[in-house]
């Protein structure tokens, strides 16, 4: 059947070059309770591209009601380069909070062509022979890598963060319709085991996450889809 699948996406996208295109998610965010599955805030991604540089960020946060029960926020931004259709990270920074305790803050240079990223701490993390994305950009190159590579079953890159470089892979599963405001839309589903998370990626809209489940400690978290906005 999977054969089939990629079989199929091949003819889609086959014609196709990969080039990044500006959009704009917004998202609910849910966490599994005690008392169920609530949507506790809402989460924000927004790709902006000048050229072939581009700048990718998330905004994440609980609403004012859930505070009491989990405040959160998380803020991410990623940027560098797309060159001959690859990904080519420059920067990182993230930053979370759990009430007012910052959990994360720190920012991460990246100098590829040098072989070695920078963290804001001092940390040096030295990068082995090929490209380097981060938490954030392994979503632009996972769409890129699947969409010129249709019949590819796994993906593995080098992804950095605050403890270092690590290789992650990501397994394309089968396809699952998911279903957004009453509008049923086709997806792909893609798991990294390392990460405890799971996507559902739009196939009509270029491999962008659909749904994002993701297992932090003891909590599940969930964003879904509610409103696209392509840009021009």
């Amino acid at each position: 059947m999977n054969k089939v699948i990629f079989f199929l996406l091949g003819l889609i996208f086959s014609a196709q070059s990969f080039s990044l295109t500006p959009y704009k998610g917004s998202y609910d965010l849910y966490a599994e309770t005690v008392m169920g599955n609530l949507k506790i805030g809402t989460a924000i991604l927004n790709l902006e591209v000048n050229n072939n540089q581009f700048k990718f960020t998330t905004d994440a946060k609980t609403e004012s009601l859930w505070k009491a029960l989990y405040d959160y926020s998380r803020i991410e931004k990623s940027m560098g380069n797309e060159v001959d259709g690859q990904i080519i990270n420059t920067y990182f920074s993230v930053t979370e909070k759990i009430k007012d305790e910052v959990k994360k803050n720190y920012e991460i240079t990246i100098e590829t062509d040098k072989n070695y990223a920078v963290s804001s701490n001092g940390d040096e993390f030295e990068i082995k022979p090929g490209l380097l994305v981060d938490t954030l950009s392994v979503y632009l190159a996972l769409s890129n890598d699947m969409i010129n590579n249709p019949s590819q079953s796994d993906f593995t890159y080098q992804v950095v963060d605050q403890d270092g470089v690590k290789y992650l892979n990501f397994k394309v599963g089968g396809p699952e319709n998911i279903l957004i405001n009453n509008i049923e839309i086709e997806t792909v589903k893609v798991t990294c085991d390392a990460l405890k998370l799971t996507l559902n990626l739009s196939i009509k809209e270029s491999f962008q996450p659909i749904r994002i489940h993701k297992i932090n400690g003891k909590t599940a978290f969930t964003m879904t889809l509610i409103e696209f906005e392509g840009k021009t």
